[in-house]
């Protein structure tokens, strides 16, 4: 894996004001802001987004009680090439000492997994849908 972060997500608990923060300190057009039920997205280019979720929806993704001390309060993503090699940085992750979180799975907005790396930090790999 060359990692290229494509994503930072940050736990925040309160989303409007986080919002209301980043929005004024980023300084970018409406157009380049993304908003879901639980979730703010700041796009910068086409290679990096800034991510605002909430922080105890992080600690569920992470597979950990939000109480749980080292429960992260971010999230690094990085864009695979593809779900095989989603698969393959997984294999890497567990021969490197880390812990799988969640497998590959595809939904609507990809093919994505979660791991964690030895210290308990908190990884999303994902690849963009394929077209048929």
């Amino acid at each position: 894996m060359k990692p290229e972060i494509s994503i930072i997500t940050i736990g925040v608990d309160d989303l409007e004001r986080a919002f209301a923060f980043y929005r004024t300190l980023f300084d970018i057009s409406d157009e380049q802001i993304g908003a879901g039920e639980d979730h703010v997205a700041f796009f910068f280019d086409d290679k990096f987004s800034f991510v605002l979720f909430p922080r105890e929806q992080i600690a569920q993704t992470a597979g950990k009680p939000e109480s749980l001390d080292g429960t992260p309060g971010f999230v690094l993503s990085h864009r695979a090439e593809s779900p095989e090699a989603v698969d393959d940085i997984l294999e890497r992750v567990l021969v490197a000492g880390g812990a799988v979180i969640t497998p590959g799975t595809q939904s609507e907005w990809g093919y994505s997994a979660y791991f964690e790396d030895s210290e308990g930090n908190v990884w999303e790999l994902m690849a963009q849908p394929t077209a048929n």
